[in-house]
């Protein structure tokens, strides 16, 4: 996901008017063990390997407090090292 496609979604979201209450919500990360984490922090990185093909990345980071489990939880991903 690119930083303009976040954009494009929560655009939807507030329909176009600031102030709703969407605009008020927290946003959460749903973690690999099915908890909700609340982002606490926004970072960009940028890359230190010239001519990397991604010079920079946003990285939300979030505590791990495990406070609240996921309702839509599926449990834990397999990953069949693709």
């Amino acid at each position: 996901m690119r930083v303009r496609d976040l954009q494009q979604i929560l655009e939807k979201f507030t329909d176009g008017e600031k102030g709703t209450n969407i605009s008020d919500c927290p946003i959460y990360l749903e973690t690999k063990d099915g908890y909700l984490e609340e982002v606490r922090f926004i970072a960009l990185e940028k890359n230190k390997i010239i001519g990397a093909p991604e010079p920079a990345r946003i990285v939300l980071k979030h505590e791990n407090l495990q406070r609240v489990r996921s309702t839509s939880y599926t449990g834990p991903k397999k990953n069949y090292g693709i």
